[in-house]
């Protein structure tokens, strides 16, 4: 799958003194405060903290659902802060893409029109659709999977069909909100060897939200959360480093 080479010269996001802030008086929750961050084209990180550390809120933010109080925004140099909410939008379905816990794929649709889907949304043309689905199942190793349905893939296989129906358009940016919370832990060691495949393969920049530790040994970084400010920014010294997920059949 192609991602654009140019990526790399430059962060993809930067955030400076970033805030956000809910309620008013007694009731007013300070859920981020002065946010300062730099995440460069190509990078996996990882962000993680307690409950209540404002990661769900930073990522909200980030995935332009949700708006700062103060601060500013960049993703790819476009200042996300001055779109208006429809700009917003457009932009996210263009350029952002999702992970999440629950797998959310259809159950009355195959893997491969669970991932051309969202490109039909987009009015894709059917042939450019299909060959860019495929490119994603064949990536993930799991083409094999084109014609199953959910309820005959075990959770890793569902989680890596949800992986290549968000990547299939060729994102920016991939955000994934605790995608191995729902599975045993092979299968989310597997989940985990296709995200860091993905990314060694394709170049997107990924931020994973999580409480999973192993998250953290599959991460180039790790930016930690807590009470709302970054408490640690580091790189990951001691990576796994696994390859070969895609023949890989679990």
């Amino acid at each position: 799958m192609a991602i654009e080479e140019n990526r790399n010269s430059q962060p993809l996001i930067e955030i400076q003194d970033l805030s956000r802030i809910y309620g008013a008086g007694e009731a007013t929750v300070h859920a981020l405060q002065e946010i300062n961050l730099s995440i460069n084209a190509r990078e996996m990180l990882a962000l993680m903290g307690p409950s209540g550390s404002g990661k769900s809120t930073l990522m909200n933010i980030l995935g332009l659902f949700d708006r700062p109080s103060s601060g500013s925004y960049y993703l790819d140099g476009q200042d996300m802060t001055r779109l208006k909410r429809r700009q917003q939008a457009s932009y996210r379905g263009r350029h952002i893409a999702f992970v999440f816990q629950g797998i959310h794929l259809l159950p009355r649709l195959s893997a491969l029109d669970n991932v051309e889907l969202p490109m039909s949304y987009a009015r894709m043309p059917a042939s450019q659709r299909r060959k860019q689905a495929l490119e994603a199942l064949e990536l993930l190793g799991i083409v094999h999977l084109k014609d199953r349905y959910p309820s005959q893939m075990s959770g890793g296989q569902a989680q890596r069909v949800a992986i290549a129906r968000a990547i299939a358009p060729s994102p920016l940016l991939l955000l994934a909100d605790e995608p191995t919370g729902a599975l045993d832990r092979k299968s989310g060691s597997v989940v985990l060897q296709a995200f860091q495949e993905l990314h060694e393969n394709t170049g997107v920049t990924i931020v994973i939200v999580t409480h999973d530790p192993l998250v953290s040994q599959h991460a180039e970084r790790i930016v930690s959360l807590e009470d709302g400010q970054i408490i640690g920014d580091y790189p990951v010294e001691d990576r796994i480093i696994e390859a070969n997920v895609g023949g890989r059949q679990s």
